[in-house]
């Protein structure tokens, strides 16, 4: 009788590890009664010995595949992010790769589960774009050796990231505005959801004190009084008038757009009454009344600059993780009051 064992089992597993196999069970199955470390090391272990679907995530040295994952409340036709898949998709295919893009479903970011592609396909390698949870990027630079986060990032995770330059950008709109004559000038945007607003909120407040104008945080407008569940642009409109603000900046195209609708309604005048600046130059700022000064996001570069840096860890396991930050561009329009003594 042949004994040698022809399929991993989870009791196996386990006495690798010197664990039990309920243990084993709940880690596999996303359930909850362990640590996540521990989680992390199952996990690994059922890739490196080739359990179930696992073992396919280990068979990646001789192909060429690579899944771009995106957030399922961003992938259902964002031109912004359209553009960075299909930077990462050219800039791949020049060095042999090919591409495939697939959605995390809020349930699947919850379970800590992945999508099923993920086991059915050979990867050398994943992308992520978008904001994505702490532990679920955790366990996916666990289970991938090649891993590179795009449009956002970690302070305490050191992973290959390619971002926009936040603070850099945030500075820049700020200055700009001050340079125009607006001396209260207010911010808004969610920053305990997003790093990338959180930076841009830093550069706002750098550009104030170098410019020195006093900060006030009743002008900043950051919690979750402002954003939960939506955004509560009654609540914004009355900290512009009871702040008496001359310009804001806005952490995203979308929260300007939508201001800018607000102001509309109760018939303040842009930028005559208040000056509007936004962040990313998103498909709809140009064509918004009046069309939107914003900072432009190179989400081509973005894409680029993340596939040329998942090519290079695939060619050098031993290079060190990189994080990348790519500068945004002042695009001047007309939602700006424009100080016309300047040359």
């Amino acid at each position: 009788m042949d004994d040698v064992r022809q399929k991993t089992s989870m009791q196996d597993i386990a006495d690798a590890l010197g664990i039990s196999k309920n243990a084993v069970s709940l880690a596999l199955n996303n359930k909850p009664g362990i640590s996540e470390a521990l989680r992390n090391k199952v996990v690994q272990a059922a890739i490196a010995m080739n359990y179930g679907g696992y073992g396919k995530l280990n068979n990646s040295k001789n192909n060429n595949l690579v899944a771009i994952c995106v957030p399922s409340a961003i992938s259902g036709g964002s031109q912004f992010y359209s553009a960075v898949y299909w930077a990462i998709e050219k800039e791949l295919s020049l060095h042999g790769y090919r591409s495939l893009i697939t959605s995390i479903t809020g349930e699947m970011e919850e379970n800590l589960t992945f999508p099923e592609v993920l086991f059915e396909q050979q990867l050398i390698g994943v992308i992520v774009v978008g904001v994505l949870k702490k532990e679920y990027i955790h366990l996916l630079v666990n289970s991938y050796n090649n891993f590179v986060q795009v449009d956002n990032y970690f302070m305490d995770l050191a992973i290959n990231s390619v971002a926009t330059a936040n603070v850099e950008g945030g500075y820049e709109a700020t200055k700009f505005l001050i340079e125009q004559g607006c001396s209260r000038i207010g911010f808004v945007g969610h920053t305990n959801k997003y790093n990338s607003y959180k930076d841009r909120c830093r550069g706002y407040t750098l550009a104030l004190s170098d410019a020195s104008i006093q900060f006030e945080p009743s002008r900043v407008l950051t919690n979750g009084t402002f954003f939960r569940p939506e955004v509560n642009l009654e609540a914004i409109l009355e900290v512009i008038i009871d702040e008496k603000l001359d310009a804001l900046f806005c952490a995203s195209d979308r929260l300007a757009i939508q201001i800018i609708g607000i102001l509309h309604k109760k018939r303040i005048k842009i930028p005559q009454d208040i000056s509007i600046i936004g962040f990313d130059d998103t498909e709809n700022s140009d064509i918004v009344n009046p069309p939107l000064t914003t900072m432009r996001v190179p989400r081509g570069e973005l894409g680029y600059a993340a596939a040329h840096l998942l090519v290079e860890k695939i060619k050098s396991k031993k290079k060190p993780p990189s994080a990348i930050s790519i500068y945004p561009r002042l695009i001047k329009r007309k939602s700006v009051k424009m100080d016309t003594t300047i040359p």
